[in-house]
């Protein structure tokens, strides 16, 4: 002691639910690698056929010894270096979630030295209030996550024009602990609305990462279950002939540890 212990029961109940929420869905779900980094808790979900969203070449080198596929990897995360973009390249992660248009110059630099097109989908920022804390917040437009919404066309107009980049996807994220279904609603019509003014733009949307930010319960209050986050889900982008993406961590993760230890002293 001390050490931190792990149910497998409970990591692959929660998968599981979550999955069969999204049934008949054609979904791909990616542990957020953030909510536990161990890499027994990832092996264990890549054994049920998870893969990963990570946000460094650190959590992705634990996926990848965890037995997750490259090709279900999403590489996210604010703050790419170069050779993070190049190891996520060379790995042959699904794909990059580009959070800026510094970042989409910089990755098209670093495909093309390395002779590798580098599939893309821009993380938009729908400016919706996720009504969570604010320091957990990330869709608002005072946020530092995701292109703004005015400026989204036009970064995939550059994108589509840049060399060493091939537009696949839409991604959106907008907070982490969400008990209130409605922000979702919100956003994801608005992501509706712009796959179709993408697609009339000519881009090939594929995918669509929908991210994660599904709240769990730590005061014993009633919280949204998969089962109706996925109504939301099929309500709204359900019909848009994408592939879905998922980045669930702490509605799986959150109550499957405790940390055994042992009292050494006790002082008066």
């Amino acid at each position: 002691t001390p050490f931190y212990c792990y149910s497998t029961a409970t990591l692959e109940r929660h998968y599981q639910v979550f999955k069969d929420a999204l049934d008949g869905l054609d979904a791909g779900i990616c542990f957020a690698v953030k909510a536990n980094s161990n890499i027994a808790v990832i092996a264990a979900l890549a054994r049920l056929g998870a893969g990963a969203d990570v946000v460094s070449s650190g959590e992705m080198k634990r996926a990848l010894v965890a037995g997750v596929p490259a090709a279900n990897i999403l590489f996210s995360g604010v703050g790419k270096t170069e050779d993070e973009m190049a190891a996520a390249l060379k790995a042959g992660v699904l794909q990059i979630n580009v959070e800026s248009a510094p970042e989409l110059e910089t990755l098209s630099a670093v495909a093309s030295s390395l002779g590798i097109d580098a599939n893309v989908a821009i993380r938009v920022n729908p400016d919706v209030d996720a009504l969570t804390h604010e320091k957990i917040a990330t869709g608002k437009s005072e946020n530092k996550f995701g292109v703004d919404w005015p400026d989204v066309q036009g970064v995939y107009a550059r994108a589509a024009a840049l060399p060493g980049i091939r537009v696949t996807g839409v991604a959106v994220h907008i907070g982490s602990q969400i008990l209130d279904l409605e922000p979702f609603r919100r956003a994801y019509g608005m992501v509706v609305d712009l796959v179709g003014t993408l697609r009339a733009d000519g881009h090939g949307i594929e995918h669509l990462d929908l991210g994660g930010g599904l709240g769990i319960p730590y005061d014993r209050g009633m919280t949204p279950s998969p089962a109706e986050y996925a109504g939301v889900v099929r309500d709204g982008v359900g019909d848009l002939g994408c592939r879905l993406l998922f980045e669930p961590g702490r509605v799986i993760m959150g109550n499957a540890g405790v940390l055994v230890t042992r009292v050494v002293y006790v002082k008066e």
